[in-house]
């Protein structure tokens, strides 16, 4: 099997700049919304620390860029080992089921359910205090929830691989997946929630648009990754094929 970690990470790069640029079109315009707000609450409590605002949502803006760039780097790379993972585990299918379904996994696992549980927040939300206890509980719940996606891969290749067939191996297939939710939910209740309540002069429909157009990023970025990873490794073999074909015919 050809070595696709140095194309997932170079792919997953240019998936963080693509999204980065469409986050700075989408999303940023509800950040300022969400900073002029901001202003108007501390005006109106008669704080006047809300110097500075402008000159952070433009370093904010290069910032988001370079920040998707690196997760896309880490995305190329998880995406490499569900990749694998899930080859190895269904053995017959193709590259593009692959591919899809590892993007699909690693967006479940990483982004969806991450964020369902931490969900992000718009500016203005999130005591200084707490950021390093959430942002620690965050990561430990992407690395646990990674782990069990990836414990999931692992059980249906033991599966597919064993002699058991008809109701057994269903019901093996059942007791996997029971038992990853089971771990799912467990970690969920067990790990603490956000404890920064979202202020009164931050409407929802904000908060709404915010995550959604985060989580769309997201999104994009995987699907960036699995097709563009495969695109280039079936265009590589076409070239392959192609340069030995028309040798052959010299």
């Amino acid at each position: 099997m050809r070595r696709i970690l140095p194309v997932a990470v170079i792919i997953g790069a240019l998936a963080g700049l693509f999204v980065g640029g469409y986050l700075n079109v989408v999303n940023v315009p509800v950040m300022e919304w969400a900073i002029s707000l901001e202003g108007i609450a501390a005006l109106e409590s008669g704080d006047a620390g809300g110097s500075g605002i402008e000159i952070s949502l433009g370093v904010q803006r290069i910032g988001m860029v370079v920040g998707l760039v690196i997760v896309g780097v880490l995305f190329g790379a998880i995406f490499t080992g569900l990749y694998h993972l899930i080859r190895r585990a269904t053995p017959g299918w193709n590259m593009w089921s692959w591919a899809i379904l590892a993007s699909v996994v690693g967006f479940w696992s990483v982004s969806l359910l991450v964020q369902m549980r931490y969900p992000l927040n718009p500016p203005g939300v999130g005591e200084e205090s707490s950021l390093l206890m959430r942002q620690a509980f965050q990561f430990l719940f992407v690395v646990i929830s990674l782990i069990s996606a990836c414990g999931v891969c692992v059980g249906l290749k033991f599966i597919n691989e064993s002699d058991s067939s008809g109701i057994q191996r269903f019901a093996r297939y059942l007791s996997v997946i029971v038992l990853y939710l089971a771990v799912v939910v467990v970690v969920a209740f067990a790990f603490p929630s956000n404890p920064d309540p979202t202020p009164d002069w931050l409407p929802p429909e904000l908060v709404i648009l915010f995550r959604t157009f985060s989580l769309s990023g997201h999104l994009l970025m995987w699907i960036v990754i699995s097709l563009g990873v495969v695109g280039y490794l079936k265009y590589k073999e076409y070239g392959i094929k192609s340069r030995y074909t028309t040798a052959s015919d010299i």
